[in-house]
C-alpha cells in the first residue's frame, strides 16, 4: 500500500451512514418522508440493519428494506443467505439505474425536508476520520455507490476536504467498475490500493481489471457493513484483510 495510490469507499469505511440509508430505503416505500429511526417499526430497522452488507448498488436497498418489511415483524432475527439474497433482487424488473435514481431523488427530499435530521443519522469513522483531517492524502480520491453531492456535503460539514473531481460516484447508476476505469485513466500510476468494506466489490474489481496484471491491490475493511463470513471470504481470496487500527497504523505511517 505505501507505493501504491490508495483510494477509498465512503460509506462503511469512513463514514457510518447506515441508519440513513435506512430511512431514505423505508420513504422509497412510503407516502410520508420519516426523518427518525424511531419512525420506522423496530423490527423492521433491525432487519434492515441486520442484512445491510448484502447491499451492493444502493439502488437495491430499496429492495432488502421492501422485504424487511413483508418478513421483518415475523422472523425479526432472519440473517438472509447470499442465495437468498440474490434470488430476491433477482424478482425485481425495474432496472438497477432506475431503482438508484429512486433512491438518491428521495434522499435529497428528506434532506430539504430536514438537512439537520439527515446530517444527524450519519457520523464519521473514527479515529481514521481525525487522522486523513489532521493529516490529509496528497490527493484524496473516493469511490463510492453514494451520489457526489451527498457525498460532499457529509465531507464538508464533517470537516474532511476534498476536491469534487476527486468523488467518483454511484450517480446515474455509474458502477464502481466503471469509475475505477476512470481514476486509472485519469491518473496512470503504476499501481493502486482500494479498500472496501464489500467484498462483492472488491471480487468485482479484481475480476474486471486484475486480469492481465495485478494493478490494483483490494482492502477489506473488517469494521464496516459486514457479513459474518466475509473476511473468511476476503482471504480465500487473497485480499489484504484490515482491522481499524491496522489500517489507522498504516494511515498515519504514510
Amino acid at each position: 500500500m505505501m507505493n501504491s495510490m490508495l483510494i477509498f469507499d465512503f460509506d462503511g469505511v469512513l463514514l457510518d451512514s447506515v441508519r440513513e440509508v435506512a430511512v431514505t430505503a423505508y420513504n422509497t416505500l412510503n407516502p410520508e418522508i420519516a426523518t427518525r429511526l424511531n419512525q420506522i417499526p423496530r423490527a423492521v430497522l433491525g432487519s434492515f440493519l441486520r442484512n445491510r452488507f448484502h447491499v451492493q448498488p444502493i439502488g437495491d436497498a430499496p429492495v432488502l428494506m421492501k422485504w424487511c418489511l413483508e418478513i421483518g415483524k415475523s422472523d425479526p432475527d432472519k440473517l438472509l443467505t447470499a442465495r437468498e439474497y440474490n434470488q430476491i433482487i433477482q424478482q425485481i424488473d425495474e432496472p438497477v439505474a432506475a431503482r438508484t435514481s429512486r433512491f438518491f431523488e428521495m434522499r435529497n427530499r428528506f434532506k430539504t425536508k430536514d438537512i439537520e435530521a439527515w446530517i444527524a443519522l450519519n457520523a464519521p469513522v473514527q479515529p481514521l476520520w481525525r487522522i486523513m483531517i489532521a493529516n490529509p492524502p496528497e490527493n484524496l480520491v473516493l469511490l463510492t455507490n453514494k451520489n457526489r453531492e451527498a457525498t460532499i456535503t457529509l465531507s464538508n460539514h464533517f470537516g474532511l476536504k476534498i476536491s469534487d473531481d476527486n468523488v467518483y460516484s454511484g450517480d446515474n447508476g455509474t458502477t464502481k467498475i466503471e469509475n475505477m476505469t476512470q481514476i486509472m485513466q485519469r491518473f496512470r500510476k503504476p499501481a493502486y490500493a482500494f479498500i472496501d468494506d464489500s467484498v462483492k466489490n472488491l471480487r468485482e474489481i479484481d475480476e474486471h481489471l486484475n486480469k492481465e496484471e495485478k494493478i490494483i491491490s483490494l482492502i477489506f475493511a473488517t469494521w464496516g457493513y459486514t457479513g459474518r463470513d466475509d473476511t473468511r471470504t476476503a482471504r480465500d481470496l487473497g485480499y489484504q484483510v484490515a482491522t481499524i487500527d491496522e489500517f489507522a497504523e498504516s494511515l498515519l505511517a504514510m
